[in-house]
């Protein structure tokens, strides 16, 4: 298949998900049909300043919605979405709308949202219906709803947006989904295991709509808190990746990297997401621990649009990060699943047909960019530093930036320290010029405070990293 077929195959069909078997949601939901609003009394609470007190009124005796408004909403709930609702099907949708606009009271939120979904979304023919409504009016109100500080609300109006997007005429505009997107950014790390499992069913149903994939992907901390100029620093910002990094659960990783997949049928998504997030080295971790066919599946089925659509910018990676070598394994095994076994045999092919490209400087430096340092043999090879260290300080130094950050981080493994501080030390060895910039940086600094560290290796190793950082006479 050549680029051009796959970057058709985007319009991709996939069914929605959107939040249809979550228990969590279908009781909350169960809970608010079982408690009807009683529109015509005792339903809304008014402040009066002036005498300090409340007192409760109906709706309509309040004001709040006209005696017509009232008719439309006791005609709407009696009528049956599967009957011939289509007469008042527009009026009824556009009254709840107008509703969702202007009352507060979250309870009879939640119930208008119900009544929508049930009545609105639930008609068989609701494509005749939602036409005839304004679309920044239908869409903007379930999006604005997203900035109410309630739990049910946000995820009832991002489930009924992404419904709607969903169906919606893929030739029209795109509607401006940032705020939703801005929203996942954040309620995808929340702490409740449901709302998560909510949130990314409602995500990769958006995300199964290609315009809305890029997008998505451009969106500030939707995909990660930090990049790769501040990577192992602690960031309080949220993400996609960070949710997949952060869980155990099988199904939670599926999800998640199923939202990759999507995001990788965009040409410039795979030609970036590696460089940028480093998803690779995540995906051989998830790879070689998981246990379900369909995590195997979804992380070698994302792996090959990478490679379709962006050879050049994902061959070398791939391959530095031993990729090839996870394969061959994997390949060994009996999959229930063909797609997997094709997946892998058509990765080992593409890989393998490129492996001669792969320098010794490139796979070194893709093993930096994983932050998973072993004691390889470029490392111990002389005649590697003499060709090659000069190469440390290209791109502004991101390599030397990397083994920096390497060392300050309190999650390095007493390997990847001892190998860091080697590194710096044979790196300014073979370019003395470069001492200036490792003392900048703070990276001299870093590997004096391991001097003391208890682990005898990484003490040997800064230790011989100092004395080269400190030496006056220089190899050359």
């Amino acid at each position: 298949m050549n680029i051009a077929d796959k970057e058709n195959s985007a319009t991709i069909d996939i069914a929605p998900v959107v939040a249809g078997h979550n228990k969590y949601l279908e009781d909350q939901t169960a809970a608010v049909r079982a408690k009807a609003i009683p529109w015509e009394a005792s339903a809304d609470i008014r402040w009066f300043a002036e005498s300090n007190y409340c007192f409760f009124q109906g709706y309509q005796k309040a004001g709040l919605i006209t005696e017509d408004e009232l008719s439309q909403i006791r005609l709407g709930e009696k009528a049956d979405p599967s009957a011939n609702f289509k007469e008042i099907g527009a009026k009824y949708a556009l009254l709840l709308l107008s509703l969702l606009q202007k009352l507060s009271r979250n309870d009879t939120i939640h119930n208008i949202l119900v009544s929508f979904e049930d009545k609105i979304l639930g008609f068989t023919d609701r494509d005749d219906i939602l036409s005839q409504l304004d679309s920044s009016l239908l869409f903007g109100t379930f999006l604005n709803l997203l900035k109410k500080d309630d739990e049910y609300i946000q995820l009832k109006s991002a489930k009924i947006f992404a419904v709607l997007a969903m169906e919606r005429d893929p030739s029209l505009q795109p509607v401006d989904a940032s705020s939703l997107f801005a929203w996942f950014s954040v309620k995808v790390m929340d702490s409740n295991s449901n709302v998560l499992d909510i949130v990314i069913q409602i995500m990769q149903t958006t995300l199964a709509i290609p315009s809305y994939r890029l997008p998505f992907y451009e969106t500030p901390n939707a995909m990660t808190g930090y990049s790769l100029e501040v990577l192992f620093i602690f960031s309080p910002e949220f993400s996609l990746i960070e949710a997949i990094k952060a869980s155990s659960n099988a199904q939670m990783q599926y999800q998640g990297i199923y939202c990759l997949w999507t995001l990788t049928f965009v040409h410039e998504v795979s030609a970036d997401i590696q460089r940028t997030y480093e998803i690779i080295p995540l995906f051989i971790d998830i790879a070689k621990a998981a246990i379900k066919e369909k995590v195997v599946r979804v992380i070698f089925a994302t792996v090959k649009n990478m490679l379709i659509l962006a050879p050049q910018e994902n061959i070398i990676p791939m391959l530095g990060n031993k990729l090839l070598n996870l394969c061959e394994t994997l390949s060994a095994r009996k999959w229930t699943d063909t797609e997997i076994t094709d997946d892998l045999s058509f990765i080992k092919e593409e890989l393998a047909k490129n492996i001669n490209s792969l320098s010794t400087f490139d796979e070194y430096a893709s093993e930096v960019r994983s932050g998973k340092l072993d004691w390889s043999p470029s490392h111990l090879s002389e005649q590697f530093w003499k060709q090659n260290a000069s190469r440390l300080g290209e791109k502004d130094f991101e390599i030397i930036r990397i083994l920096g950050r390497l060392l300050a981080s309190a999650g390095s493994s007493n390997l990847v320290l001892a190998v860091a501080a080697h590194d710096i030390g044979q790196y300014v060895k073979y370019v003395p010029a470069g001492k200036k910039f490792v003392q900048e940086n703070g990276t001299k600094a870093q590997i004096m405070q391991l001097m003391t560290h208890e682990n005898s290796d990484v003490r040997y190793q800064a230790l011989l990293a100092v004395q080269k950082l400190m030496a006056n006479a220089w190899i050359s």
